[in-house]
């Protein structure tokens, strides 16, 4: 009897295994999630961002290295006009800070100038942990919305500082024409 089922279900040589196996490749594989297409103002917008964060890097690089609190001010002074033109109408913030996701700099400068400690944001701890570009929204005390973007400074693969940038949610729309469903789909390490 026992034969009898072997043979009915697999078969004399047995080649259901093949067939189960490749059916589960084709499944696990097949079936993978794909990214949705991005809109044309929101790959337009995750095309400036990441030309902004690739100059800000780039110029941000040797003086993050060096800890050097003027010579990081003079490059966010020197990476302003990328960023004018990234945000022609509304209102940006770009800050860098160290590996603890404390503040070295921010442009444009506001505040009394003493240094924040974001190193408790949940948008620093990922960006932190990943070494890659994270994003958040993150509501303002007045209720403004903003979006945020993080980016890791490396180098030869070691974690020396990050960039983040600030952009009001209103303007981003006003602009790009990019909705809160499509920052937060946008994957800027792609």
């Amino acid at each position: 009897m026992r034969n009898l089922l072997r043979r009915s279900f697999f078969g004399d040589q047995g080649r259901v295994w093949p067939v189960l196996l490749v059916s589960a490749v084709i499944l696990l594989f097949g079936c993978q999630a794909r990214e949705a297409p991005l809109s044309p103002g929101a790959a337009t917008f995750k095309e400036e961002i990441k030309n902004c964060l690739t100059n800000l890097s780039a110029t941000l690089l040797e003086p993050v290295v060096n800890k050097d609190l003027a010579g990081i001010r003079a490059a966010l002074e020197k990476v302003e006009s990328p960023a004018v033109k990234l945000c022609r109408l509304c209102p940006f913030e770009i800050g860098v800070l160290n590996p603890a996701g404390e503040t070295l700099a921010a442009y444009p400068a506001k505040g009394d100038g003493k240094a924040k400690n974001f190193s408790n944001y949940d948008l620093i701890i990922k960006a932190i942990n990943s070494k890659k570009i994270q994003q958040q929204r993150f509501f303002l005390q007045n209720g403004s919305e903003l979006y945020l973007i993080c980016a890791p400074l490396l180098s030869e693969d070691k974690l020396i500082g990050l960039v983040a940038i600030a952009i009001s949610s209103e303007d981003a729309a006003k602009r790009w024409g990019l909705t809160e469903k499509e920052f937060m789909a946008i994957d800027f390490n792609s």
